[in-house]
């Protein structure tokens, strides 16, 4: 049978592997929430690099008549 110190020391330990499952989990929050952040960036940096060149296109064809 367990004494009153081992329970506490086992309850103790919970608690850290816890603390730690905690930390990981918003640590990998985080990352995911940067990364989903980058791409959107990327996609509205990519969507207006075409718009300008389907403006500049327009505009070239216009132009040429």
């Amino acid at each position: 049978m367990k004494t009153f110190q081992q329970f506490n020391e086992d309850i103790e330990q919970r608690r850290q592997e816890l603390r730690q499952r905690s930390k990981d989990q918003m640590q990998k929050f985080k990352e995911k929430s940067r990364v989903s952040a980058d791409t959107q960036r990327q996609r509205a940096a990519e969507t207006e690099d075409r718009r300008r060149l389907k403006d500049e296109i327009k505009r070239e064809l216009r132009d040429e008549n």
